[in-house]
């Protein structure tokens, strides 16, 4: 059969990617004709028996078409998010699929859910005009089925030759330099729904008074994912912050780039070395690492969320959610309860005879997703659709011709000529997902944001990682400045002082404290801890729904946010460290120092509101003036 497959391409070192190499491969060795859409190709190539091409237009959208006519494969499989793919919906890319008898399959992640256990809306139009919709998780299935999409269901694989639990643990540890170590690896990639941040916070509490406690992260600490706009953040800083530098390493030569991985066998060797698999992510589509590390005989924890919860219940273990928030489709991101995985932690290194019956279940638990098992489940699939029989089967359903275009329906004597016309709007699938989105910023970046200020029908949007500090208090931002390189802040200075930016911080020459309020209302956090605020600024602050983090000798600051009050700057880095990688933490104390504030001070919005608009008024003449 000709299969056209569209993901990351198979080197490049992803979980798609590995994906794509192990369905892709296998398909081409029972006898499939398989072309590959790289998502990160440059050139074509010739690879295991398949066919590399390079991906032009956003995720591969200016490819698709034109290899759609000159190819003709018989089906296309793409794996990606739902979200990714509404050019498959294109009117002439849908046309030619249809001219042809091409189905599109979709084998997509569905790594969490709404409220409810249902999908965005727009996610569920999309996936509607899907021929053959496949769930990768038990998970993503009955999150689909809830919003009236029936699907097929496909698991992801393990390589059982390389993940395979060991003869001797110990001797597999001395091969990877941790003899004597109880070692808990953690698979994942260095991006915001992995949740590095909230791994080490576990691993640090676990790791006091074990020295023997190793961590290997096997990801990439200069992944390019860390200077993106949703992600800032240093994870070998944090070490030197946590003290446990001296306890975590990382994989050597691990780079997430088109042929920057290491070879199978190298990360096989650290998963059959390892005692457990840790994974923090907010949230799982599969979570493939899970699943090797249960081939392995590493005990798999992962939060009891998503495809997690399928991957570890029964040999592994699932940890307790403590807060929830949610990515910009309102599809909830959970966080795991720190406490609760040390505790889990500790079960095992306690109990090493409990720790080897659950390896032993677990690499019996993951027999069942050997590779060639499920390249059985993509044959079943595959091959009644070689047929001369029609393959697609859901197609738009066709409406009668307008009375205006009629007068084109060819006059044929004897014959009655019936002409049936699909409507496809371009571009409405596209419009519905960006509806979906309201406008509103997900919560799966670091370091975390806060919703928009509003105040007395004023709406000031966050600046992203915008702090305000105190006079006094600029130790504090350079040190957190070393966790999240992106910080930017301002610092009010009297009026007619002159100082330049200094390292993302920038002094504001005020007359009075109410000039800094359009800056306030910009803000994520305030900074307090030198006490140089006035109560004043620290009211605007929490009727603004801006968390303080400030000294516990002001009375303000513990009527408003008791939670935040701090005698050091050691102990206000460790909180603010805390906020800027947990939203809800810190939506949460946002709302409820504006609760505060409003029942304990009765401060009027309607009074606020006029300083914010001549503010803006004010900034925006600067800027216009400032672009000419």
């Amino acid at each position: 059969m000709r299969i056209l497959w569209i993901s990351d391409s198979p080197d490049t070192p992803s979980g798609f990617g590995n994906v794509t190499r192990f369905v892709c491969e296998g398909l081409a060795r029972r006898g499939h004709s398989v072309s590959i859409i790289g998502w990160q190709t440059k050139e074509p190539q010739d690879w295991n028996g398949c066919k590399v091409i390079p991906a032009s237009g956003v995720l591969g959208s200016r490819s698709l078409y034109p290899f759609l006519v000159r190819n003709r494969p018989e089906i296309v499989i793409a794996l990606g998010d739902v979200w990714w793919l509404p050019y498959f919906a294109a009117p002439h890319v849908r046309r030619q699929m249809e001219l042809t008898d091409t189905p599109w399959a979709l084998y997509f992640p569905i790594d969490g859910d709404m409220e409810g256990g249902g999908l965005p809306q727009s996610w569920i139009q999309l996936l509607n005009e899907v021929d053959i919709p496949i769930a990768m998780s038990e998970f993503g299935r009955h999150a689909a089925s809830r919003s009236g999409i029936n699907c097929r269901y496909i698991p992801h694989g393990v390589d059982r030759s390389f993940f395979y639990p060991p003869t001797d643990r110990a001797q597999a540890k001395a091969e990877v330099d941790a003899e004597g170590k109880f070692l808990v690896l953690s698979d994942s990639r260095n991006q915001p729904r992995k949740m590095l941040p909230r791994l080490l916070d576990v691993f640090a509490k676990f790791a006091a008074g074990r020295p023997d406690a190793l961590l290997h992260l096997h990801t990439d600490p200069e992944d390019e994912f860390t200077r993106s706009g949703i992600y800032s953040y240093n994870v070998r800083a944090d070490l030197r912050h946590l003290g446990i530098e001296s306890q975590v390493r990382f994989t050597p030569g691990m780079k997430v780039k088109r042929g920057g991985g290491v070879p199978l066998s190298q990360l096989a060797a650290y998963y059959r070395a390892a005692d457990v698999h840790l994974l923090a992510s907010s949230g799982e589509g599969f979570g493939l690492p899970t699943l090797q590390a249960a081939a392995a005989g590493a005990v798999p924890l992962a939060g009891d969320y998503s495809a997690s919860r399928e991957l570890v219940k029964g040999h592994g273990e699932a940890i307790a959610i403590t807060e929830w928030s949610e990515n910009e489709f309102g599809i909830r991101r959970a966080l795991i309860d720190v406490d609760d995985a040390v505790a889990k932690l500790a079960m095992f290194y306690d109990d090493r005879d409990l720790l080897a019956e659950r390896s032993r279940q677990s690499a019996q638990f993951a027999l069942a997703y050997d590779w060639n098992k499920v390249l059985d489940q993509w044959d079943e699939l595959l091959r009644p659709m070689a047929s001369h029989n029609r393959r697609i089967s859901r197609v738009t359903v066709a409406q009668p011709l307008p009375d205006n275009l009629s007068r084109y329906v060819p006059q044929i004597d004897g014959a009655a000529v019936k002409v049936n016309v699909v409507e496809r709007k371009f571009g409405h699938l596209e419009a519905g997902i960006i509806a979906d989105t309201k406008g509103q910023l997900s919560d799966v970046r670091i370091p975390a944001i806060q919703k928009a200020c509003e105040v007395g029908g004023v709406r000031v949007i966050r600046t992203p990682a915008y702090v305000g500090m105190a006079p006094g208090d600029e130790a504090i931002f350079e040190e957190l400045k070393q966790l999240f390189p992106i910080l930017m802040g301002w610092v009010p200075a009297p009026a007619g002082t002159k100082r330049e930016e200094q390292g993302g911080l920038s002094y504001l020459a005020l007359d009075r404290s109410e000039q800094a309020r359009y800056d306030l209302a910009q803000s994520v956090l305030l900074f307090n801890v030198s006490g140089e605020f006035s109560d004043a600024t620290l009211l605007d602050s929490a009727l603004y729904s801006v968390p303080c983090i400030g000294t516990n000798l002001s009375a303000v600051q513990q009527t408003l946010w008791p939670e935040l009050a701090v005698d050091s700057n050691a102990e206000a880095v460790r909180m603010a460290r805390i906020l800027l990688t947990n939203a809800a933490r810190m939506r949460s104390l946002a709302a409820r120092g504006r609760a505060n504030c409003q029942l304990k001070y009765g401060l009027s919005e309607e009074d606020a509101a006029p300083w914010l608009r001549q503010l803006h008024a004010t900034r925006s003449s600067h800027t216009m003036t400032g672009s000419r």
